[in-house]
């Protein structure tokens, strides 16, 4: 199916991009554009714009700020891969395939908001933030905020994601784990982790979930159940079954229901697990 005709335009700086995006309310920002184009072709959107972003030089870079990496909105998945930025990176390597790490970009993805996609999980599991930008200046929201519902985002008219910024996460043990039916798609269900010990002791663990809800969730009491305790097979079973109540997700072509569920409690002993032996 070919996407209903829309105008294009390519502005000189981000303020532009915003002036613009304020005057059209159905204008829509690309980045990457594969998040959006797919979602063009298949009329799920009918923008009467679409608003260049790569041009713009403002949105791009990674770079360590304090205790912190400062990702740019444009910045590539193969970019964010190449960084090393503990448990980003890592994500950023199993997603889609090599033409996509290439063309597409974080901030494009969080803006979609698919309940389906991999980054979600390291970002709230991180305790990341997102950089929003508009007229009336920039705002910085927490990511776990920042996500509203499956394809719903705390974007206003007129802003932008201009930055992620995470934690270096220093001295953390950290794994991405994702089922999926086959390399480069979707996750059936994703797994984040960061761990931080002491003398063999959790003393911080993060555990975020992506492809389960309608948003990534953040397993809290699977968290409690680890901390100031030591991994054992015992207590990272407790902990996978306390992630399952995280999990409502849809039947569909990659599985039902009953069998997500199932899979967060596999996948999330496979991601502590593997902690175990680094």
């Amino acid at each position: 199916m070919y996407p209903p005709k829309f105008g294009y335009v390519i502005p000189e700086s981000v303020k532009e991009a915003i002036e613009f995006l304020e005057s059209h309310d159905d204008a829509r920002p690309l980045a990457g554009g594969h998040s959006l184009i797919p979602m063009l072709k298949l009329r799920i959107i009918r923008p009467s714009y679409l608003i260049e972003l790569k041009t713009l030089q403002e949105l791009k870079g990674l770079r360590k700020e304090g205790e912190n990496y400062v990702i740019g909105a444009l910045a590539t998945h193969y970019e964010v891969k190449n960084a090393k930025i503990p448990l980003l990176s890592q994500t950023a390597s199993v997603i889609a395939d090599p033409q996509v790490r290439n063309m597409g970009t974080i901030g494009g993805s969080i803006s979609n908001a698919d309940p389906l996609s991999d980054y979600p999980a390291p970002l709230i599991a991180m305790d990341a933030k997102v950089i929003i930008t508009s007229s009336k200046g920039e705002r910085q929201v927490e990511f776990s905020q920042f996500q509203k519902d499956m394809f719903t985002t705390d974007l206003s008219q007129g802003e932008l994601v201009k930055a992620i910024v995470v934690p270096l996460l220093q001295g953390y043990k950290t794994v991405y784990e994702k089922l999926e039916r086959k390399a480069g798609d979707y996750a059936i269900v994703g797994v984040a982790v960061a761990l931080k010990e002491e003398e063999g002791v959790i003393k911080d663990v993060r555990i975020g979930l992506t492809a389960v809800n309608n948003k990534a969730m953040r397993a809290k009491a699977s968290e409690e159940i680890l901390i100031n305790n030591s991994l054992s097979e015992d207590l990272i079973s407790k902990a996978a079954i306390a992630a399952i109540d995280y999990a409502d997700p849809t039947t569909d072509i990659r599985g039902s229901a009953e069998y997500k569920k199932k899979m967060v409690k596999v996948m999330t002993e496979k991601a502590l697990k593997s902690l175990v032996r680094q």
